[in-house]
């Protein structure tokens, strides 16, 4: 008899390994970076061959924190998929002091965000002493997402998710236009804690210069549906749970 319960509690500990592995979300992040507009004259490897200078990235004063190290990942993820041909931001930064044009740039920046008016002088200046076909304009960006996980029977609770992402565009300072845009970002549930300014300065330097809807594009619905199923199996599960524990407890007291 206590042979058979020794091999109960034996399969009881699998048993719960199992199922708490089974209620585990099957994914807590998705990369959400997606291509959208692509000049039909631009392709990626133009971005290799004739250089390309990332602007300061740009964000509200609640992103300030995030902005330079914004930077700082894209220009490592870029110049390693692109080599020696791309300028960092401080690269910019230092021609413009150079030049002593700083000031002129942020009223032109300031402008086009209102205007949607590429300022094509100081691109093409910019470009020149850059020695780049191409400039890299992105606007650092963060949502919130709230839905409600049910937990069980009449019960739910609200979990939030959080995307970091930088809405970008790829500037021909020779034409002074659009030449592509898309996005780079990420959305992770809270307990992942994966460096998302890596990552979403990854998905961007992946995604750039492809064609329309190219990339992993995923939703962050993807993770509200995995955690979703991950409680439903949590729920389902209890009754095998109570059983393990049973059999623990019986197996303790010598039977």
């Amino acid at each position: 008899m206590k042979n058979l319960f020794k091999c109960s509690q034996t399969s009881a500990l699998i048993v719960f390994v199992i199922t708490i592995s089974a209620c585990s979300p099957t994914i807590t992040m998705v990369n959400t970076s997606c291509a959208g507009y692509k000049s039909p004259e631009f392709v990626r490897n133009d971005i290799k061959n004739k250089g390309i200078g990332i602007m300061p990235v740009l964000g509200g004063d609640e992103k300030e924190q995030y902005r330079r190290p914004m930077g700082d990942a894209i220009f490592t993820e870029f110049q390693y998929s692109f080599g020696n041909q791309v300028k960092s931001s401080r690269d910019v930064i230092e021609v413009l002091n150079e030049h002593n044009i700083s000031e002129d740039y942020s009223r032109a920046i300031n402008n086009y965000t209102i205007s949607g008016i590429i300022p094509k002088e100081i691109v093409q200046n910019l470009g020149n002493a850059l020695q780049v076909n191409y400039l890299l304009y992105t606007r650092l960006l963060s949502t919130r997402e709230y839905a409600q996980i049910y937990t069980g029977t009449y019960s739910s609770t609200t979990v939030n998710i959080d995307e970091l992402y930088v809405q970008t565009q790829v500037w021909d300072v020779n034409i002074g236009d659009v030449v592509w845009e898309g996005k780079g970002g990420v959305a992770k549930l809270p307990a992942n804690q994966t460096d998302v300014i890596t990552e979403t300065a990854k998905g961007l330097a992946n995604v750039v210069g492809k064609e329309q809807n190219q990339g992993p594009c995923q939703e962050t619905s993807e993770l509200f549906n995995a955690l979703q199923a991950a409680t439903i199996n949590t729920y389902l599960a209890a009754g095998g749970i109570s059983f393990v524990i049973t059999l623990l407890l019986l197996g303790g007291m010598g039977f």
